[in-house]
């Protein structure tokens, strides 16, 4: 499988090893989450399948920041503290992305869980002389550190501006914080911090350099976020990093494009913000996880009413596919194979296809237009093909549709008993009489069993309610 390196700048293989160990920026919970954040939840999550799929063991770990300026200003606004601000929007977001169907990492740790393996990584920079220390703030010294910029392919002179107010007390206008003395709004919001350079809270990029190496190694496989997080935070992050371990500390830095609103990126300046939990009141989850796939992961993605609409039905189309072969079989269970009058081989190269599209570069727009081809092809042979022909369908389509995280919860039509089959049997019977008093009321006990009868050109099919 080839993925696309930031760094380097081109597609790079991923090594064939039984493991592979992926970090993925989180949230900062501050605030309910966005399409932006669906965006980046949805990809790295497909992107984890498809590994699991190719048969590595994946430890995929996906931090929150918990404290950060915008919680703190957020809690002192509402007089609450940093926990609590955190913990409310943390939760939010986990049952939105679930909506998704985005699966839990292996390990999701928060940042005031590890305060002690920050202060002792501060610590070790500041011993190997890439840190100083200033009225209690530590800084990155980023000219200790000669590969700064490569991450980000920045000029000098695009790195020498000012990105926030100058700080004088600082070497060189690019150091960064690892460690922030404490302020009276970081008091008043209860985050603050005990450290040998008195009580404070870390910096942003810190963060993920401890937690990362914490539960991955360094180096490890797949450092992973928006394309938001280039610069500055993911710049810092290696900086920090390769100074201290004296190492390239991530072999693959994979990053996704913005959601757009209308062809303008999402800001609250514009005020165009679009919450996931505000789509979700009118869409279901996998059709805006659907959405979301429909653009290459490195190209803007761009979201409107009429976009959604258009992925809503072509959702729906894969999902009435997927049933109509899904209730065949459950006939053909119930009344009898019957002589296949195709040939269905080709299926297994819409299969080839699928995995050759989403190992170039997780070409998830080439994998989904595959497997509307393998929906099209099954809605033309659903009526002639055998038992076993259909059931290769069926396997084919729903391990396509897992590995998009879509169709997770299906339930597989029912075949019926004896006694069920009969009753269908007679309300045929009935309604080629057009006894269709007898036929609603056959109709109407199958309702209540929780199965919908549905009369086809073929005759009777059925499904759950």
């Amino acid at each position: 499988m080839e993925i696309y390196n930031t760094l380097t700048r081109k597609l790079e293989s991923i090594e064939r090893k039984d493991e592979i160990r992926m970090y993925v920026c989180g949230i900062t919970a501050y605030d309910y989450s966005h399409i932006g954040h669906a965006r980046s939840a949805v990809f790295f999550d497909t992107f984890r399948r498809f590994l699991e799929f190719l048969g590595y063991r994946v430890i995929y770990v996906q931090n929150f920041t918990d404290v950060d300026d915008k919680i703190i200003k957020r809690a002192v606004k509402e007089g609450k503290t940093q926990k609590e601000i955190a913990e409310k929007y943390i939760a939010e977001y986990m049952k939105d992305v679930q909506e998704l169907n985005v699966r839990r990492a292996t390990y999701h740790p928060k940042v005031t869980d590890h305060i002690p393996d920050i202060i002792d990584f501060v610590g070790r920079l500041l011993e190997m002389g890439h840190a100083y220390e200033v009225d209690g703030d530590i800084y990155f010294h980023v000219p200790s550190f000669s590969h700064y910029g490569e991450l980000s392919k920045q000029s000098l002179e695009e790195l020498n501006r000012h990105r926030i107010e100058p700080d004088e007390r600082k070497k060189d206008v690019k150091d960064f914080a690892l460690w922030k003395a404490a302020k009276d709004e970081d008091i008043l919001a209860k985050a603050v911090f005990d450290s040998p350079w008195g009580k404070g809270r870390p910096g942003w990029h810190i963060e993920c350099s401890v937690m990362a190496a914490k539960y991955l190694g360094v180096p490890f496989d797949i450092h992973g976020g928006g394309k938001d997080l280039i610069f500055p935070h993911h710049e810092n992050e290696r900086a920090q990093s390769y100074a201290l371990y004296g190492v390239e500390p991530v072999r693959i830095w994979v990053h996704n494009d913005f959601v757009m609103i209308r062809g303008e990126k999402m800001s609250k300046s514009l005020g165009n913000i679009v919450k996931i939990r505000d789509i979700l009141k009118r869409y279901s989850g996998e059709v805006l996880r659907y959405f979301l796939l429909t653009a290459h992961y490195r190209s803007p993605l761009d979201y409107s009413e009429e976009a959604i609409e258009r992925a809503k039905k072509a959702y729906e189309y894969l999902r009435t596919a997927l049933l109509n072969v899904d209730m065949e079989i459950a006939y053909l269970k119930t009344f009898g194979d019957r002589e296949s009058k195709v040939e269905v081989a080709e299926v297994e190269k819409y299969m080839k296809d699928f995995v050759d599209a989403m190992e170039h570069d997780l070409n998830t727009p080439r994998a989904i237009a595959i497997l509307h081809t393998t929906a099209n092809f099954a809605n033309k042979v659903v009526y002639t093909a055998s038992l076993s022909q259909l059931e290769e369908i069926f396997s084919t389509f729903k391990t396509m549709s897992g590995i998009l995280g879509i169709f997770e919860k299906w339930k597989r039509v029912p075949e019926l008993g004896n006694e069920d089959k009969n009753r269908i049997i007679e309300r045929e019977k009935a309604r080629t009489k057009r006894n269709f008093d007898l036929a609603d009321r056959i109709r109407d006990e199958f309702t209540e069993k929780g199965i919908i009868l549905i009369d086809t050109p073929k005759g009777t099919r059925w499904r759950w309610k």
